[in-house]
């Protein structure tokens, strides 16, 4: 979950207030992802089999691209526009939480500061959002409770998933076992195959060294770890749900924008 991630940064886009009674709305393929607080509602997210109730003081995250409705009575919401770099996933995500006072206030001052856009206010929005990315992870931590047999071997993968050599039988020797007992550690753990955790992690780092502008992509492709442009470009939109191409043009597109304001 976005909520219990401690290393995405982000590119805010647009923050806002958003009240509404008796909607209901269909969304689909927006290229950015949003973070909304409801200080009021009673609304239903509905994304394929996936239904979350939304009530008063709740938070939700929307990935990039994601198709859903939303079905609304009313509701008294600030939302946050943005792009992060670090991060990659297709499913709606919500939160409640128990301490919610800190992250209401740091969302009203978020969207106060925006509304007046005095001189600096997109250095100080965005010191605002890690805030509260900071008070939601502090309280989603659950500590570090990867399974110590393959802590050596998971600690390697993430300090060097850009290297092309690395392979799911070269993590496993730095856990000192076979690879079908570390593949099954590994999934156990994770939800994911080794092959697909290396390969989001490899996705991550192109997509935050696109938004960099200064690689071309086949660039991006190789120092990211991939060996094989038309791989990378397969998976990238596997994971992302655009080509690396159309992920560079939104970026240019978006930075076109905020040039314009």
């Amino acid at each position: 979950m976005i909520f219990e991630k401690d290393d995405v940064s982000f590119k805010l886009l647009d923050v806002f207030a958003l009240k509404q009674k008796n909607v209901k709305t269909f969304n689909s393929g927006r290229n950015f992802e949003a973070l909304s607080f409801r200080v009021e509602a009673d609304t239903i997210i509905k994304q394929g089999e996936n239904t979350f109730e939304l009530k008063d003081k709740s938070i939700c995250y929307f990935p990039a691209g994601a198709d859903y409705t939303r079905i609304s009575n009313h509701e008294n919401t600030i939302v946050i526009h943005f792009n992060s770099f670090g991060y990659s996933y297709k499913e709606i995500e919500m939160f409640s939480p128990k301490q919610y006072e800190k992250i209401e206030s740091l969302f009203k001052e978020i969207l106060d500061v925006w509304k007046k856009r005095s001189r600096g206010y997109r250095y100080t929005c965005t010191a605002l959002f890690y805030q509260i990315f900071a008070e939601i992870y502090r309280q989603n931590y659950k500590g570090n409770a990867i399974n110590p047999k393959i802590r050596d071997a998971v600690r390697y993968i993430n300090h060097n998933f850009t290297d092309a050599e690395l392979t799911v039988n070269v993590a496993a020797e730095k856990s000192n076992m076979s690879e079908v007992y570390f593949r099954k550690l590994f999934k156990e753990e994770f939800s994911v195959s080794p092959k697909k955790y290396i390969i989001n992690l490899r996705i991550k780092q192109a997509a935050a060294l696109i938004a960099m502008g200064y690689y071309s992509l086949s660039e991006v492709s190789e120092k990211s770890g991939f060996t094989d442009y038309k791989y990378f470009s397969t998976e990238f939109k596997r994971i992302m749900g655009v080509s690396p191409s159309k992920y560079f043009y939104n970026f240019l597109e978006i930075a076109k924008e905020q040039n314009l304001k």
